[in-house]
C-alpha cells in the first residue's frame, strides 16, 4: 500500500517555501522603502546677528508632511560646549524654515560655532559659523561641506536578519 500523505506533502512544502520566501522580500521591501523615502536635511546655513544676538539657522528640507518627517534636533555648540539643544514634533514648513536662537554671549566670541539638525526618520546634516572680531566673519555662514549622513544601525540590522532567514528557507 502507497503512502499517499508523504506525496501530498511534497507539493505543499514547496507551496510553503514559495509563500515563506514571497513574505520575507515584501517584509524587507516594506523596511528598506522607509529608509529610502526618509533622507536628512539638504543644508544648514547660519547668520549672526550682531544687533540682536540672534543665531539665526535656516535649514531646507523637503518633504510631503512636516508632521510625519521633520527635523527633530537641532543643536548649537561652540567648541564642545552645547548652547542649545532643542527637540521638535514637526517643522513649519514643507521645503525650508528659519529658526531664531538668541544668543547674545557669542557677540564677543571667537572660535566656531556648529549647528546639528537630524532628521525623525533618517540621517542629519551639520553646518559651522565662524566667529571672530572681523564683522564681515559673522555675516553669514562658511561654504563648509556638509557632514555625511549617518545611516542608521537598524537597516544593517535588517538586512543580517534577512540574509539569515532566507539562508534558513532555502536549505
Amino acid at each position: 500500500m502507497q503512502d499517499r500523505s508523504h506525496s501530498s506533502n511534497v507539493p505543499f512544502r514547496h507551496l510553503s517555501l514559495i509563500v515563506r520566501t514571497l513574505v520575507l522580500v515584501l517584509v524587507s521591501l516594506a523596511v528598506l522603502s522607509g529608509g529610502a523615502l526618509a533622507h536628512p536635511p539638504s543644508d544648514v546655513t547660519m547668520t549672526y546677528d550682531q544687533n540682536t544676538g540672534d543665531l539665526i539657522v535656516t535649514i531646507p528640507h523637503q518633504v510631503d508632511d512636516p508632521k510625519t518627517h521633520y527635523v527633530k534636533q537641532v543643536t548649537v555648540k561652540q567648541g564642545d560646549t552645547v548652547l542649545i539643544d532643542k527637540s521638535y514634533t514637526g517643522q513649519p514648513d514643507r521645503s525650508s524654515f528659519t529658526y531664531r536662537y538668541n544668543l547674545p554671549q557669542l557677540k564677543a566670541s571667537s572660535g566656531e560655532i556648529r549647528v546639528d539638525a537630524q532628521c525623525n526618520l533618517f540621517g542629519s546634516r551639520s553646518g559651522t559659523l565662524p566667529l571672530g572680531p572681523n564683522p564681515a566673519n559673522t555675516a553669514s555662514a562658511s561654504p563648509a561641506a556638509p557632514a555625511p549622513t549617518k545611516s542608521p544601525v537598524g537597516v544593517l540590522i535588517t538586512l543580517v536578519a534577512i540574509g539569515f532567514v532566507a539562508r534558513k528557507i532555502l536549505r
